[in-house]
C-alpha cells in the first residue's frame, strides 16, 4: 500500500537550505521543496546539494524548475549529483512555469513543448544519448563514471492538458488545483483515463496536491484565514491556454479576474494576507478551494481525500500551525494507509 507523504515548500532566504530541511525533518516532514524563482529565492539546485549533505532521511525536490528558464540538460546537471550526494533523495519537479518565468519576462511553455522536454529530460536523467532535429546529439560525458538510483521526475499540473501530461510522462503528480472534492476527482479522472490509454501503472505512480490550509480554532476563522491562502492556486488554473468556460463557475469567477490581473509583486512568503490578489476571492471560495478550520475538521477533509486516492500533500504554513499539523493531522492521515 502507498504510504502517505507529507511536504514543505516555499521562497527561503540564501544559504538557508540545510537549515530549513534539517528542521523539516526533524518535524516528521517527508518532502522538502526549494521553490523556483530566481527573483525571490537563490538557486534551489546549490540549496539542495547543501541539504542533501546535511539531512538523512528527508526527500528533496525543486522548483518546481521549467524548460523556459532552464534546458532540459542544465535541469538534469542539476539534479543528478543531488540524486548522489542525498542516496536517491532527490525529486526533479517541473511544470511549465508561472512566478518564475514571469520574472524572467516570459510566457508559460505550450504543453507540446513541455513534452518533447520531458522526454529531452528523461533522457538525460538516464545517462542516455540526446537525440535532437538538427541531427547533433548531447550527453552527460562527465556522469559516465558515477551510478545513481533512478530519479524521480514530478510534474506539477493544474489544467486538463498538463494533468494529461503529466499522466503520460511523469512518475509523481502535484496537482495545484486546491482541495475541492469534486475538482480532484474531476482530476483523477483525467489521470485515470490517460494511465489506461497509455498502459502505465498506477501502483508505481504517486498522486499528490498543493493544499491550501489553515489550522485555526474554530470553522468560522478557517474560513476568514483560507480565503487569503487560495490565490495564487486560483492563478495557476487561470492561464491563456485554458478553457475558463470548461470550469465551475465558482472557479470561473475568479480565475477570470485573474487571469490578466495578477500582481506577482506579492507572490512571495512576506506578503501581506489583504491584498490584491486575495481580494479576489471570497470567504465562499476560499472554503471551497482550500482547507480552514480546527485539527479535527482538517483531519475529517484530508482523510476524504487520502480515501479518494491522493498519496501527497505539499503545504507551505505558517510556523505557529507546523505544531498541530505535523504533530496532530499528519499522524492521523498516516494511519489510513497502515
Amino acid at each position: 500500500m502507498r504510504e502517505v507523504e507529507f511536504g514543505t515548500t516555499g521562497f527561503y532566504p540564501a544559504f538557508d537550505g540545510v537549515k530549513r530541511a534539517q528542521l523539516s525533518e526533524s518535524l516528521g516532514f517527508d518532502i522538502q521543496g526549494f521553490s523556483e524563482n530566481h527573483s525571490r529565492a537563490t538557486d534551489c539546485f546549490g540549496e539542495m546539494r547543501d541539504a542533501a549533505r546535511g539531512t538523512e532521511s528527508i526527500k528533496l525536490a525543486c522548483g518546481p524548475v521549467n524548460f523556459v528558464t532552464r534546458h532540459p540538460g542544465v535541469i538534469a546537471a542539476g539534479i543528478i549529483p543531488i540524486q548522489i550526494l542525498s542516496k536517491g533523495r532527490a525529486i526533479c519537479n517541473v511544470a511549465t512555469g508561472d512566478s518564475a518565468v514571469a520574472a524572467a519576462g516570459k510566457q508559460r511553455q505550450r504543453i507540446a513543448d513541455m513534452e518533447r522536454d520531458m522526454i529531452i529530460l528523461r533522457t538525460y536523467l538516464t545517462n542516455g544519448v540526446v537525440e535532437y532535429e538538427n541531427g547533433k546529439t548531447s550527453r552527460l560525458e562527465w556522469a559516465d563514471d558515477l551510478t545513481w538510483d533512478p530519479l524521480p521526475i514530478q510534474m506539477v499540473a493544474s489544467g486538463p492538458k498538463a494533468i494529461a501530461l503529466a499522466a503520460r510522462r511523469a512518475d509523481r503528480i502535484c496537482l495545484g488545483i486546491g482541495t475541492n472534492p469534486d475538482r480532484v476527482a474531476w482530476a483523477l479522472d483525467i489521470i485515470n483515463r490517460e494511465i489506461a490509454e497509455h498502459g502505465r501503472d498506477r501502483e508505481k505512480m504517486r498522486i499528490g496536491l498543493f493544499a491550501p490550509v489553515a489550522i485555526t480554532d474554530d470553522r468560522a476563522s478557517g474560513r476568514a484565514v483560507i480565503r487569503t491562502r487560495v490565490s495564487a492556486w486560483a492563478h495557476m488554473q487561470s492561464g491563456t491556454g485554458t478553457d475558463l468556460s470548461q470550469q465551475p463557475e465558482i472557479l470561473r469567477k475568479v480565475t477570470t479576474a485573474l487571469r490578466n490581473n495578477y500582481d506577482y509583486s506579492f507572490h512571495r512568503p512576506d506578503a501581506p494576507a489583504e491584498n490584491p490578489n486575495s481580494a479576489v476571492c471570497d470567504e465562499e471560495f476560499g472554503d471551497w478551494m482550500g482547507i480552514g478550520g480546527p485539527v479535527s475538521y482538517v483531519i475529517d477533509r484530508m482523510s476524504d481525500l487520502v480515501d479518494m486516492g491522493v498519496d501527497f500533500f505539499m503545504t507551505s504554513l505558517p510556523v505557529a500551525e507546523r505544531e498541530p499539523y505535523c504533530g496532530e493531522i499528519m499522524p492521523a492521515l498516516r494511519q489510513l494507509r497502515k
